[in-house]
């Protein structure tokens, strides 16, 4: 059974957020409901502070809660269908994130569709990583995101395989959709359950940051991609989301790469619950989870180094 706060937050997004998701199709309308979604509802640290920073010409901010950054920095890549999710939306959690792993905490604000179509956002999320890791101040690097986030977030660390780049120490993706061609069973058996994701948003989403291109490839799907020599991947996904088994079957495809995969489920959650970080338990044990794999992870390559 989950807790009151959970159950509220799960029947809000059935009742209002997945409705309203499926019904307005214009992605600047749907930005606007994301913003005021995040202000009446997201709870913001008092503590909190950001900083502006530019990574690879991008504009990226330092979300902090405080914290003593003594395993180095995350670069977190937001959710949205690829077509919504800004910092207003999303600090909280990157912070939360930060905090719980012991790390500095960037958000990157790549472009978005459909004024940015791919791999627009995958482009942006590499001159960042590159940027990264030509500054040898900021430590040992992983890498998190969710949803679409989490697409490129994977998308990303194929990419730093094919081309010889520093590797991420671990990497974390949260509910993320991994297989663009929109083909998997669970787009179909579990479009009733998923308290909060509208197949049709979806969808619309994909096509427009595809915008034509083909899914059928790695930087589109990374499902597809290769991910010998990765470090460890973390992979948060609800039995009962549409996205179920974009996560699952992720997991299998790095498993059987030879990667250090963990795939963790839950059931009855709705996607990406750990937006509700500081106002449900089930959120904040999530996002503890994903701070100490990190932290246990960094640590380990310290010792080692």
């Amino acid at each position: 059974m989950h807790s009151f706060a959970q159950r509220l937050a799960t029947l809000h997004a059935r009742l209002v957020q997945k409705p309203l998701l499926a019904l307005i199709s214009s992605p600047h309308v749907l930005r606007r409901l994301f913003t005021l979604n995040a202000v009446i509802g997201q709870r913001t640290p008092p503590d909190l502070t950001m900083r502006s920073i530019a990574l690879g010409g991008r504009s990226c901010t330092l979300c902090e809660t405080g914290t003593i950054h003594d395993h180095g920095t995350l670069l977190y890549i937001h959710g949205g269908a690829f077509v919504l999710g800004n910092l207003r939306g999303y600090r909280h959690l990157v912070a939360a994130l930060g905090k719980a792993a012991g790390m500095r905490a960037i958000f990157l604000n790549y472009r978005l569709a459909p004024e940015h179509p791919f791999p627009c956002g995958l482009d942006d999320a590499e001159a960042a990583w590159r940027a990264l890791t030509s500054d040898p101040t900021i430590g040992p690097l992983t890498l998190a995101g969710d949803s679409a986030g989490g697409n490129i977030t994977l998308a990303l660390l194929q990419r730093i395989i094919a081309k010889g780049l520093p590797l991420p120490t671990a990497v974390a993706v949260l509910c993320p959709i991994t297989d663009l061609r929109l083909t998997n069973p669970s787009l179909i058996t579990n479009r009733r359950h998923d308290p909060l994701v509208s197949t049709r948003w979806g969808a619309r989403g994909v096509a427009a940051y595809l915008d034509g291109a083909d899914p059928a490839q790695p930087d589109a799907s990374p499902i597809l991609g290769n991910f010998n020599g990765a470090p460890p991947v973390l992979i948060h996904t609800d039995t009962t989301e549409v996205l179920y088994d974009d996560a699952r079957l992720m997991a299998a495809h790095l498993q059987a790469q030879g990667v250090n995969v963990t795939l963790t489920e839950t059931t009855g959650l709705p996607h990406v619950w750990h937006i509700n970080v500081g106002r449900t338990p089930e959120a904040d044990a999530s996002v503890a989870d994903v701070g100490q794999f990190l932290a246990d992870h960094v640590s380990r390559a310290m010792s080692d180094a």
